[in-house]
């Protein structure tokens, strides 16, 4: 299998030939998400360079292929290498997309990561909204699940935004804490969680870590 560097755009966003401009637009966000400097589910398996290299390439297939007349060069480009065929091409869904008209979004690493830092600070201002961590020396996961409900997102939507598995998410708000994945991936893990749900995450990652160090000093000595 090739590099993920080396791939076609088109088996790097993991999306055929003949996907519109919002299947496009959808498979780069979702590779995004698991690609990106915060990314619980890689951040262990790529060096920073080489997550660069990736994003680089991302960024490079979704404005290409969103792009109607570049999307057509690459494809014919493709053909000629014997790496696509003609009748794997579809264009019928492409030609009233707005970013056919030019409308493209442009988009870079650097802006990736101004992205994720306004996501962070919009995080952080949110807090002032919902906070039900308050005065509290811990944080329980029913604490975590009143958030949740409170803001109408079902344990899908948190895994879908996190890659963090429903089973384990339902583990940290039903506290089965022998259940739960060692503390460094457990504090990564909360940490997403809290960003999803626009709360502090220090707060929420030291008092949950808090409980369930009380837990395992009362029984796994």
């Amino acid at each position: 299998m090739k590099k993920l560097t080396e791939q076609d755009y088109y088996n790097l966003l993991d999306i055929s030939p003949k996907a519109s401009f919002e299947e496009v637009r959808s498979a780069y966000d979702q590779a995004i998400s698991i690609y990106s400097t915060d990314s619980i589910s890689t951040y262990t398996l790529f060096t920073q360079k080489e997550r660069e290299l990736i994003l680089s390439r991302l960024t490079e297939a979704y404005k290409t292929l969103t792009n109607s007349q570049l999307r057509k060069e690459y494809n014919h480009f493709l053909i000629e290498r014997g790496e696509l065929s003609p009748r794997e091409i579809g264009f019928s869904s492409l030609e009233d997309s707005n970013v056919a008209k030019g409308k493209l979004l442009e988009v870079s690493v650097e802006n990736l990561t101004q992205k994720q830092q306004e996501t962070k600070d919009e995080a952080l201002s949110s807090n002032k909204n919902l906070n039900l961590f308050d005065s509290q020396t811990s944080v329980t996961g029913n604490n975590i699940k009143t958030i949740r409900t409170t803001k109408e997102m079902t344990l899908e939507e948190i895994f879908k935004q996190t890659n963090i598995s429903r089973e384990t998410l339902e583990d940290i708000e039903e506290e089965r804490f022998e259940k739960l994945p060692a503390l460094v991936y457990l504090k990564g893990f909360l940490k997403a969680y809290a960003k999803i749900l626009h709360v502090d995450q220090t707060e929420m990652v030291d008092g949950y870590v808090k409980r369930y160090l009380e837990w395992k000093n009362t029984y796994q000595k």
